[in-house]
């Protein structure tokens, strides 16, 4: 019996995630600012805590990043990331700027609540940070085929097979020096 509850015991974290179940997927390159909202119910949570954190790698627990009330912040020693919040209208914002490719992976916004430590999911983000290396690579690949280009169209100039500079040659100038003489 155990044994066939197992599978569905793996599911319920799944079930009791709510909306967080709808991953908001990001994609930037380093250096970028990443902007998420996170909507709760502002008569309920207005004056609790609101939270930004990084799931760790075995998905069971999540690194508070920063944690703010109307009146306290609590914040990891990491100037780039910030929250504010708007409690009149039930939405918190977070930023976090000058991404690097380590800032990839799972977060969550969500309500915290600091006597039993656990935090009630509002939406889940996943986030990708690639490296500015890839735009470059595109960049230096694009001039390298500009220059090859050049390379072969030079080559078949000085060969006489194409009309260069001043619409002639090499061999055709000398030819046309020829028929003066």
């Amino acid at each position: 019996m155990m044994a066939q509850a197992a599978p569905l015991l793996l599911l319920l974290p799944l079930l009791l995630m709510g909306s967080q179940g709808q991953v908001l997927r990001k994609k930037y390159q380093e250096g970028q600012t990443l902007r998420v909202s996170c909507d709760y119910n502002p008569q309920r949570d207005e004056k609790r805590w609101k939270t930004w954190c990084k799931v760790r790698e075995d998905g069971k627990a999540c690194d508070r990043l920063i944690t703010r009330t109307s009146a306290l912040t609590w914040q990891r020693w990491d100037s780039r990331i910030s929250l504010e919040d708007d409690t009149y209208s039930g939405n918190f914002s977070i930023t976090l700027s000058k991404l690097r490719v380590n800032d990839s992976g799972i977060y969550w916004c969500g309500i915290y609540d600091p006597v039993s430590d656990t935090t009630v999911v509002l939406r889940t983000i996943s986030l990708e940070v690639s490296p500015v290396i890839q735009v470059l690579y595109g960049l230096i690949v694009t001039k390298g085929l500009i220059f090859t280009a050049l390379v072969v169209l030079l080559g078949r100039c000085s060969s006489g097979q194409v009309f260069c500079w001043a619409g002639r040659s090499h061999s055709k100038l000398s030819e046309d020096q020829k028929d003066r003489k």
